[in-house]
């Protein structure tokens, strides 16, 4: 089996010089093949697309109701929130903000946390901006105020602003050292 694989191979070898020999006898230039030349494609030519006609639009029954209840409910919004408008119709919250956001109105804003009215009593708030401004006299920045009068921090802004009281938000820092 060697044998033959030795055989094939010096046959092989054999027709190598060969076509060597040949090829120097020939004057031992190459020949010189014409290539592939690219031809592209021509140019197509396309339609140019036709206008699209709108269909006309017939309005149904049932998008003349939603026309309807869409003006009524965007008439109530001016005077009503959107909780009561719910409650009054029986159209779920969501589906009436939905409307809002498509049809461009806005709800009366309602009042957070159901309280009646979204500041506390007149007097009260009175007081408080007075102790404000003593402990702030004192010395003790807005954070150590809060903590004192046991009080959040909207609640402080809110005084503060009502009342236009001057409360620096913070020290001014000093630098001893070098920069």
């Amino acid at each position: 089996m060697i044998d033959n694989q030795i055989l094939v191979g010096a046959q092989r070898q054999a027709e190598l010089e060969a076509a060597k020999a040949a090829f120097f006898a020939s004057g031992g230039q190459p020949t010189v093949l014409a290539g592939f030349s690219y031809k592209p494609p021509p140019f197509r030519r396309h339609p140019e697309p036709k206008p699209k006609i709108p269909k006309p639009v017939k309005e149904s029954a049932r998008q003349q109701r939603n026309a309807e209840r869409t003006a009524l409910i965007a008439e109530m919004a001016k005077t009503m929130t959107c909780r009561e408008i719910s409650q009054e119709l029986g159209i779920p919250q969501n589906t009436l903000w939905t409307m809002s956001q498509r049809c461009d109105f806005k709800f009366v804003p309602g009042v957070q946390g159901g309280r009646d009215s979204p500041y506390t009593d007149a007097s009260e708030d009175a007081k408080l901006a007075e102790r404000i401004t003593a402990l702030r006299d004192v010395g003790l920045s807005r954070y150590q105020v809060q903590k004192q009068m046991t009080i959040c921090n909207r609640t402080l802004l809110r005084i503060i602003k009502a009342f236009d009281l001057d409360f620096p938000k913070a020290k001014g820092k000093r630098c001893d050292g070098p920069i």
